[in-house]
């Protein structure tokens, strides 16, 4: 903070300037005394050489006596000048304020001091009234900034340069940096709140369909007339239940990817395994349409046999869901090839399809959770729009990337970059 306080410096440090105006206080008073004494000695002094003079001027011959007198100080002839003194009205019990001498002394030197004990009392009393409202000033800064951070208003952080130092600035500098992590974690609830409220939403309007054919099925089941048409329904049963489990296993995987409940766990693996695994998932599917999948390494045979830091089960999903879109959408007796490329750090799979291809004005779409493309085929055959979604998300959580081109003649060429 640049700024600095508005109300003076001073006011704060009155632990400080209290004791220090003591102090002069002390000082002051103590000179004054002094001096008080010295002039008193000098008037008495001079008092005493008046008398000797007097009295050695009309009787010089006493002088052998009034010297010797005035240095005894065993004052042998106290009482014979006190029975003296007292005709003129000088007695024993006699008070500081009787005398000529320390009268006028003594009160000018009360009304000096007096005078500086109203002084130090005044500055007291300034200093505390000044502190007190600074104090009650910081008090309504620091009030109205708690009561705009729980008010979720974070606008003074942005003019915090203006905003004028409580206590000092480091204290200052601390209310500003819980107010920047309280906006954060703020912004960071709004949006998970926003997430959470889509999701489900997007879970609602998934499992609304599945469900309701699922109930329509069951309905016509216990009004079939035959036991052929009971079969047949309970196989529709069966079918939407495959579905139903089938969409629960992938959005129970987006939402633990998402709140980071699974963790990806990177060990040493070898890249056919992960392929292998990933066929092999599919496997049964391409075989019922008689697909062929082949793999390509034209770059280096020994491309598939490279050893990549990733986690196994997981990369090999990933693939798995694109290779899945592959055969979902490419006619009978097709072909998808893979194809290995080995790069500096990375290492490229390619998996072409000679299906019904992508417009490029849903490349982008097609890896946002539960989007289904626009082409007849794609609205008739079943899906929930999630499996390209985890590819993405799984990949890129290990440092890769996933993205889309069409084929040369027909087709899509889904490119797999996977760090070395």
């Amino acid at each position: 903070m640049k700024k600095e306080l508005q109300i003076p410096r001073y006011a704060s440090h009155i632990y400080f300037l209290i004791p220090a105006f003591s102090l002069l206080f002390v000082l002051l008073v103590g000179f004054l005394g002094v001096s008080f004494l010295h002039a008193q000695y000098m008037r008495e002094f001079k008092g005493y050489c008046n008398i000797a003079g007097a009295i050695l001027t009309e009787y010089p011959d006493v002088e052998s006596t009034l010297l010797p007198a005035m240095q005894d100080t065993t004052y042998s002839n106290l009482n014979d000048g006190l029975a003296v003194l007292k005709k003129y009205g000088y007695h024993e019990n006699l008070l500081m304020s009787d005398c000529i001498y320390y009268r006028s002394a003594l009160g000018t030197f009360l009304s000096f001091l007096t005078l500086i004990f109203l002084v130090h009392l005044l500055l007291s009393a300034f200093f505390f009234i000044r502190l007190s409202q600074n104090r009650r000033k910081e008090e309504n800064q620091i009030q109205a900034l708690f009561e705009g951070y729980l008010a979720e208003n974070y606008s003074v952080l942005s003019h915090s340069e203006t905003f004028p130092p409580v206590f000092n600035d480091s204290f200052t500098d601390t209310l500003f940096k819980l107010g920047h992590k309280l906006m954060l974690k703020t912004y960071a609830l709004a949006e998970e709140r926003d997430h959470t409220k889509t999701l489900v939403t997007d879970i609602s309007h998934q499992l609304k369909t599945p469900i309701s054919a699922l109930k329509s099925c069951f309905a016509m089941c216990m009004e079939a007339d035959t036991e052929t048409e009971r079969t047949d329904f309970l196989k529709r049963c069966a079918l939407q239940m495959e579905k139903l489990e089938s969409l629960t296993a992938s959005l129970i995987h987006i939402s633990r990817l998402e709140t980071s409940l699974v963790t990806l766990y990177s060990e040493k693996t070898i890249l056919s395994d992960i392929l292998m695994d990933a066929v092999n998932t599919i496997y049964e599917k391409a075989l019922q349409k008689n697909i062929s999948i082949e793999v390509s390494a034209p770059d280096d045979e020994s491309t598939s046999s490279l050893s990549l830091l990733l986690d196994k089960k997981w990369t090999a999903e990933a693939i798995a869901n694109i290779l899945d879109n592959a055969v979902k959408y490419s006619p009978a007796g097709g072909t998808i090839t893979l194809r290995l490329h080995k790069l500096y750090s990375y290492v490229q799979i390619e998996i072409e399809d000679a299906g019904i291809g992508i417009p490029k004005t849903e490349y982008n779409q097609i890896f946002k959770r539960f989007y289904r493309g626009s082409h007849p085929t794609v609205k008739q055959t079943e899906g929930t729009g999630v499996g390209l979604y985890l590819s993405r998300k799984i990949i890129e959580e290990q440092g890769g990337t996933v993205t889309v081109k069409p084929a040369i003649k027909q087709g899509s060429i889904f490119v797999i970059l996977l760090p070395l």
